[in-house]
């Protein structure tokens, strides 16, 4: 990054009109994880910090990748001069651990319903190419008499854990389906809202709203009651609030503006490109990785804490399917390689 110039040029030129492709590197007060970058466990070892970074590095190398691959590199560079460290790794994972506390949920702006009209228009049903409702359930108040599921059965699911029902996917019914649906609730629990307003209020009802209990001990009065438009409010509330004060106090923030933009250039260009034998660091089916793992004790809040944080990104497979260019035997080519052992 060699003048706030060509960082703007950089970042203007590789992130485009995709801002969301490195939301998981780049925390909200611009600081950079090194460990998603890496794609390492918080507490991984010297060696697999290593073995992640020259994995990395031989693969976004400038020969391959031009002047994208150079800034990717400076990238990975910095990780690995942060993380190879002890004494710099422990000041990092202190301010990282402020950081998530402070500013981090794993909310995207994005609806958890499949929005058909975009996922695949030829499925969704539709009527109007600009619709802007979509129907949400109000899960607090369901009572999983199932009669939406069996008016609009391509639109809603029963959630298994607690036995409410769920919006699965927006517009795979047609509409007098869904406003069946809808009439036939028997406590009013499914809502026509805004486009605009779905991914807040479906965030807040599965991953916020979670000390709820069973139909059947709701149904004997026991149980949290809680509203979850009040709740998702405050929530929106809350973000603003946090919004607004990184926006005042700029020395909150990582770096300066022209760094942040040159940092998140750099890891857009990381998780976007291909890198030869895999797609991203998103959409991983081989068997040299497993899905990232949300595994730590304690549930969500946990999982924010360094040291908590799970990838299990298997270098040494990862290595070993690079050098082998990559192919993957049929029969494991959607068998996690923690499920069998190597002969």
């Amino acid at each position: 990054y060699s003048t706030s110039t060509s960082r703007a040029v950089i970042a203007q030129a590789i992130l485009g009109d995709e801002p969301d492709m490195n939301q998981k590197y780049i925390l909200a007060n611009g600081m950079v994880d090194y460990y998603e970058v890496l794609g390492v466990d918080d507490d991984a070892t010297p060696e697999e910090i290593k073995k992640a970074y020259r994995t990395l590095a031989k693969t976004c190398h400038p020969d391959f990748m031009g002047d994208e691959g150079h800034n990717i590199c400076i990238l990975l560079n910095e990780a690995y001069t942060v993380l190879s460290d002890e004494e710099s790794r422990n000041r990092y994972n202190l301010k990282l651990d402020q950081a998530l506390t402070d500013y981090e949920d794993d909310y995207t702006g994005k609806p958890l319903s499949k929005w058909m009209p975009s996922v695949n228009p030829s499925m969704a049903r539709n009527e109007d190419p600009s619709e802007q409702r979509a129907v949400f359930v109000d899960e607090f108040s369901c009572i999983g008499c199932k009669q939406c599921v069996w008016c609009a059965s391509a639109t809603f699911r029963m959630e298994p854990e607690h036995g409410r029902s769920r919006v699965f996917a927006q517009w795979l019914d047609p509409e007098d389906k869904i406003q069946a649906s809808i009439d036939s609730c028997p406590v009013s629990c499914i809502h026509w809202v805004e486009k605009a307003d779905l991914p807040a209020l479906e965030y807040v009802m599965q991953k916020k709203m979670t000390e709820r209990v069973n139909v059947g001990v709701m149904m004997a009065g026991q149980g949290a009651q809680m509203d979850v438009w009040a709740v998702t409010a405050q929530f929106l509330k809350e973000r603003r609030r946090r919004e607004e004060a990184l926006a005042r106090d700029q020395s909150k923030r990582a770096y300066s503006p022209a760094q942040e933009a040159a940092r998140r250039s750099a890891a857009s260009s990381l998780k976007k490109k291909t890198m030869g034998w895999m797609p991203s660091f998103e959409d991983m089916l081989s068997s040299a990785f497993t899905n990232v793992v949300q595994n730590a004790m304690g549930g969500p809040e946990e999982y924010n804490k360094v040291g908590k944080r799970k990838r299990s990104v298997k270098w040494d497979e990862l290595e070993r399917r690079q050098q082998m260019g990559g192919t993957v035997p049929l029969e494991r080519s959607l068998v996690p390689i923690s499920v069998y052992q190597e002969e």
